[in-house]
Order: structure tokens, then sequence, then C-alpha cells
């Protein structure tokens, strides 16, 4: 079991993904504080910052982590693959902030470490089944 869990998240894939996803973390949550500062809801600020930040997601992902061209199938399939993460973090900034009465501007980055591995599970599923193409080799 461990090697399994190794040999899925203990690759330069995951860490190519780690890094363009803390790009878009950093740019999800600064949307996210500025939607909060402006009164929006917690869990719809949260939405609001995951979907602004999935265009650069995708061209960084397909290019970089999953060495694949970008194409229509891919960019119309590729936002089901925040769903899960995207339902987990508002409901976690939900939690955290109107149910515990934790900080609202910190409240997303607390969802992070459940929503980081589930996100490359469900991304790297999702792109290869619509992907249709074989990945580009350097």
């Amino acid at each position: 079991m461990l090697e399994k869990i190794k040999a899925k998240f203990f690759t330069g894939r995951f860490l190519t993904f780690g890094l363009i996803g803390g790009f878009n973390t950093v740019l999800a949550q600064v949307l996210y504080m500025i939607f909060v500062k402006l009164g929006v809801q917690v869990s719809l600020a949260s939405i609001a910052g995951d979907v602004l930040s999935m265009a650069s997601s995708y061209f960084l992902n397909m290019k970089f982590t999953w060495r694949m061209k970008p194409s229509w199938r891919t960019a119309v399939t590729f936002p089901l693959s925040y769903l899960p993460g995207t339902a987990i973090a508002a409901l976690a900034v939900w939690i955290i902030s109107d149910v515990c009465g934790g900080p609202e501007i910190y409240a997303k980055l607390l969802s992070l470490p459940f929503t980081i591995p589930l996100n490359y599970l469900v991304m790297g599923f999702i792109v290869k089944k619509s992907g249709g193409r074989k990945e580009e080799t350097k």
C-alpha cells in the first residue's frame, strides 16, 4: 500500500503539478481574499477564486504536468476535475469560518491538505480519459 502511494505521489509529475498548483493556489487565494474584503459570502468567494484561476491551471498543467496539447475536448472536461476539490474547499471554508468561527480570510488555506491530492487524482483521470491523444514526448 505504501509503495502504491509513493509511486503515485513521489514523482516528477506530482512535483510539477504541485508547483503549478502553488501558483494557482496563490492566485485563487488572492482572488478569494479580494472577494471576502468586498463582502462576498465566503463559500461563494472560494468558488469564484477557484473558477477564475482555472484557465491558467488548464494551460500550465496540460503543457508541463500531463505533456498534452490543449484541445477543445480537454478544455471542456478539465473543469470537471475541479468539482470535487472546489466543493470540498467551499465546504471547508464554510465549516471553518461560519460553523467554527475561524478566520474567514485564511479558511481556504486550511482546506489545501485535502484538496491538493484529490485534485491531482481526479485531474489525471479526467484529462487522460478525455484527451484521446498520447502524451507529448520531450
